[in-house]
Order: C-alpha cells, then structure tokens, then sequence
C-alpha cells in the first residue's frame, strides 16, 4: 500500500510526488485510494434555456432592488467589502431582516450561497436579534435556522457556557426528519464539552414535546457513554448491549466503535468492526477512511491496522483529497513527527484544487514547530497579499505570533506587535486564545518591564472571560482561566526577581491572585500553579516556610508534587544549608527521579551522608 509505505520510510516524497493521488496508467493496483471515481456523463437536461432564463430574469430583478447582497450572494464584493455590507446590514430591525432574507429564500429556494451569506451576516447580530429573526420564522426556513444554530450559537455556546439561547432556538413541532438535526446538534455539543446536565436537559426536552430519538441520538449517546464506561466495559460486548435493545445501527456507530478501539489501541478488533459492517450491510464511509489514516499516520508499524486500512481504503473513494491528507498531517503535527507532516504536505500543495485556509494553517503550523519562523511569517504575508491562495484567519496570526514566541531567544514586541496591526488590517479581532499568547510574550520577554501593561492585558482577558464577542469567528475558544492566572503569578516573581526596586519582596500580588482563583472562582489548580509558586517562593526568593505551606494548600486542592516541585524545593533548602531538609524532601519523593539536576543533587547528598557516617582520623 503506497500510503503505508510511505509512512514507514523517509523516502515519502518521491512516492508522493509520482503520484500525486491521481489516476496513473496500468493496472490499478491501489483503486481505494490512487484512483478516483469517474465522473458520470451529464445527463440531458430539458427546458435549460426556459430554466436559465427564469434564474436570470430573477437575478435581474433581485440585482437592482438588492444590489450590494447581490453583490455578495454572487462573491463580487472582496472579503472586506462583505464585511462592511454585514455591519450596515446588522442595524436593520429582527423583522426587517427575517423579511430581507425570507423573501430572497421564497425566490431562491434552497440555496447555498444564500445559506453561506446569512450565517455571516447573522454573526454580527446581537443574540437578541438572532432568537427574534427564529421566531419570526417560525417553522420556515429550517435549513437557514439550522445552520445559524451550527455555525453561531453553539459556537457562542463553546465560550459562554449558557444553554438557554439553544433551548430557545430548538423547533416545537414539526416532521422529525425536519427538526430532529437541531436536537442532535445540541446534544453533540453538550457530549463534546461534557456539560452532561446540560445533555439531560435536552433529553428530558425531546420527551416533553414527544421528539423520538433517532439513530444519530443513540449514536451521540453512544459516544456520551463510551466516554464514561468505554475503559471497563469492551466495545464489542457494549454493541452487543445496544443490538439487543434494539438500536439499530449505522456507519456513525461503527465509526464511533472503531475510532473508540483505536483510541485505547485495540488493533485486534479493528478488522472485527469492519466484518460486523459487512455482516449488517453497512459500507465504510469517507470518515472510516480519514480516522484510519489519522492512525496509520501516527501507528504506521502496527499490522492490524495496516490490514483496517488496506481493506476500507479497496471500498472507498477517495473524494475530498485535501480533507484525507489534512487529517494525517494534523496527527502527525500533533505528535511532533514535523518532517513527516511536511512531507505530507507537499503532497496536499501539489494538488490542483483551491485550498483551504486550513491547510495554509497546517503549513504555518509545522514551520512553526521546526523553527523555521521567517518562511512562517513570509507564507502568512503570501496569504494576505496573494489572491490565489486562501485569506488567513485568526488561527493563522496566533500561530505565527505564538511560533515567535516559542522559538526566539530574545522576544520581539514590536514584531508582535507588527502582526497584531496586520490582523487588525484584515478584518479580523483578537481572542481568548490570542490574548493569551500575547500576555504569554509579555511575561517571558526580557525587555518588558511594564508591570501596569502587563496586569491591564490580564484584568482584560479575565474580564472579558464569557463575552462571545461579535462576529463570530474560526477560532474562537473557551479561556484557560486557571492558566492565564499561572502566567500573571508567574510575572509577578519574575518582575520583583529582576527589579532594583523590588528585589528580594514577595509580590502580594500573587497570594491575591492565587487566593481569587483557588478560593473564591474555585478553579481548579494545576500542577504548573504549584510549581510557579514554589519556584517563586523558594527558589527566588529563599521563603522555603512559606513554599511548604503553598504545597500543603494545594495538595489540598488535588494536585500532586511531581520531580520539579521537589527539585525546587530541595535545591532550596540545599542553598540554605538545610541538609537534612533537602534530603527529606528526595526521600519523601516515591517515584523514580529521571531529571539531571534532581539525581546530581540527590548524588551530592548521598556524598555528604558518607563523609558524616566516616569515622574521623585520631
């Protein structure tokens, strides 16, 4: 198998490059993969003319009474014009709006660039204005509503935790096939985010208003369940389980079961799963393809898998080429294997499609992780200025801003800051995770000093912790509260540390900082929490009491010293010459020790010992 081989050898490229996941003459030896479907012939049309003149005496009409949305319905207008448009559009009143659109979608019909236009417009509208325009709709339009609730307020629900706006948007009544995607959507976002109250309240919902379960239910629940039994209980046996309540599946359920046996590295029952689809008359789908590959990418030596592959990859067409080697190169990115996804990626560039702007960030990505910081910054200069290739996106900026920040010696705000007015040009705000990176530089640069810029920066982020900021954007994420505080503690320490005027004064600050996280948001406290107070306190500035009583607080809390936490202290008392102290705190560690500087210390002690328990000379 081309594929396979060419993960288990560095020679992927060559491969690659004679391929080119195209057809090639001879026998096809690789159908699944190398070949794709011929496209059928186009079948004859009757009345085209008669039809195409009616869409064009429509779009004729529609042009001269809505010519800006036409203008972007047809993608006349640049990104930034569109941009605009929706901005001035977002200050029409709910019922002018559900009109606008609602009269365009009787015309139109089921419409694709219609369906893209509106989810873009409706991200610059206030949540009050989305839930009217819905109701004014009614039980009209589901495929617009529908994919409002997808594309804006589940992903407002990632952020904002609040489940009533879904509630608000979820169909009364109406045919099950019509209304039973917006249930699901809802139900899968809770899985995903584990907000299971939130889950039940859904279900509990369904009940009320009569709404039965379908088979993509089940298969949520499903996956609701492996999360929370999958490690006691076989996948196999927990199919049998659902077979006999009558569940009937289909590939979304074999999909689960087979990514779920992968996950937990099962190799043996992969081929079981795909003999069970066969028996049941169910055929592997483009999704079976990609989370095999995604595997294979990362476990490309295990023969069982390998088999899995090989077997769907003879079924299934291969039809999204980008899609498939997109999500190998994210595995391997994921697992560090750079040279490998670059090569992939070369691939991905050869095709002779248009790209997508997640593929230019996979590119972005692993230039980042090798280093290679300058083509980082020139590719994302090519994505603004390059009409062939995709725009960039948030996610772009932030990961050439965090790569500067990653792989330079000495930061450089100004290049950061440079970038920020680059985003800021294209149309695009910052985010949770963006901020965060950015107070990340601020604390790690050696040349800020600015402890009010900084802390600003900070009281920002938290306080702006649950707003869904308008538009909605890719890349939008939840805050790491608990992380964004460890930064700012981190700071503090640092600043006072390398101050003329503060050195050797423990900042207030981080107590308060530690005390408003822990006790009072009850967040929950990681083991870098830990370590940046202890670091802080003992290392920094020699306070090995008041280090002790930290640790005491949080392993009250749940977290659990590991080699650094007790390499800090130990050095510390060690400084002091609290020998026995030292010693203590290396004897009172369980696991084994792998760090250099923990065993050379421990080394030392254990000298120490010896030259005590020596008898001295008379």
């Amino acid at each position: 198998m081309v594929f396979r081989s060419c993960l288990c050898s560095r020679k992927y490229q060559p491969l690659f490059t004679l391929y080119k996941l195209k057809p090639f003459y001879g026998p096809p030896k690789y159908p699944g993969i190398l070949l794709s479907n011929p496209r059928p012939a186009p079948s004859t049309r009757h009345f085209t003319t008669t039809t195409h003149q009616l869409e064009k005496q429509k779009d004729t009409s529609f042009s001269e009474t809505h010519p800006e949305l036409f203008s972007v319905l047809t993608k006349k207008y640049t990104t930034k014009q569109a941009k605009s448009y929706y901005r001035r559009l977002s200050k029409q009143s709910p019922e002018q709006l559900a009109d606008l659109l609602g009269s365009i979608a009787e015309a139109r019909g089921y419409d694709r660039d219609l369906l893209r236009v509106t989810v873009d417009a409706a991200a610059y509208w206030p949540l009050p204005t989305i839930q009217r325009v819905l109701e004014i709709w009614n039980d009209q339009y589901l495929y617009l509503q529908l994919d409002i609730l997808k594309s804006i307020l589940l992903k407002k629900y990632v952020i904002n935790r609040d489940i009533v706006p879904i509630i608000n948007a979820l169909p009364e009544k109406g045919a099950l096939t019509n209304v039973m995607p917006f249930y699901n959507a809802a139900l899968s976002k809770c899985r995903d985010l584990k907000e299971y109250q939130h889950l039940r309240l859904i279900s509990t919902i369904m009940k009320e208003r009569n709404m039965t379960p379908d088979t993509a239910s089940y298969n949520i629940l499903l996956r609701m369940r492996l999360d929370k039994e999958g490690a006691d209980v076989p996948g196999l046996q927990m199919y049998d389980e659902l077979v006999d309540e009558g569940a009937q599946p289909n590939h979304a359920t074999f999909n689960t079961f087979i990514k779920h046996a992968i996950q937990r590295k099962e190799w043996d029952t992969l081929e079981q799963w795909l003999d069970l689809m066969k028996k049941q008359k169910i055929k592997p789908t483009p999704v079976t393809l990609r989370i095999l590959f995604r595997a294979l990418c990362v476990n490309p030596n295990q023969p069982d898998l390998s088999r899995a592959f090989d077997r769907v990859s003879a079924i299934v067409p291969l039809t999204k080429q980008e899609v498939f080697l997109n999500t190998g190169t994210s595995a391997l990115l994921d697992q560090r294997k750079t040279s490998a996804a670059t090569d992939l990626l070369k691939t991905t560039l050869g095709l002779k499609t248009k790209l997508s702007t997640y593929a230019y960030n996979l590119l972005l990505r692993a230039l980042c992780q090798q280093g290679q910081i300058e083509s980082a910054q020139h590719v994302l200069t090519s994505m603004i200025t390059t009409d062939s290739i995709p725009e960039p996106d948030i996610v772009s900026f932030t990961t050439v801003i965090h790569g500067l920040i990653r792989h330079s010696d000495k930061i450089d705000l100004n290049q950061i800051n440079a970038l920020y007015d680059k985003l800021e040009q294209q149309d695009l705000r910052s985010n949770n995770v963006l901020q965060s990176v950015i107070l990340y530089a601020l604390v790690k640069s050696k040349d800020n000093n600015n402890l009010q810029k900084t802390r600003s920066l900070f009281d920002s982020i938290i306080s702006n912790k649950n707003r869904a900021q308008l538009p909605v954007q890719h890349g939008d994420s939840p805050l790491s509260e608990i992380n964004t505080y460890n930064m700012m503690m981190d700071f503090y320490f640092l600043h006072y540390h390398k101050s003329k005027t503060y050195k050797n004064q423990i900042p207030k600050q981080v107590f308060q900082l530690l005390n408003e996280a822990v006790e009072i948001k009850k967040l929950t406290p990681t083991l870098a929490t830990m370590n940046i107070m202890v670091r802080g306190l003992a290392v920094l500035n020699k306070d090995l009491v008041a280090a002790e009583k930290v640790v005491e607080l949080l392993k009250n809390k749940g977290v659990a010293m590991d080699e650094k936490t007790v390499w800090y202290l130990a050095k510390s008392a060690y400084r002091q010459g609290q020998i026995s102290k030292a010693r203590q705190f290396i004897d009172d560690f369980k696991l084994p020790i792998t760090q250099s500087g923990l065993k050379e210390l421990n080394r030392t002690l254990n000298k120490w010992d010896q030259q005590q328990q020596e008898p001295s000379p008379q």
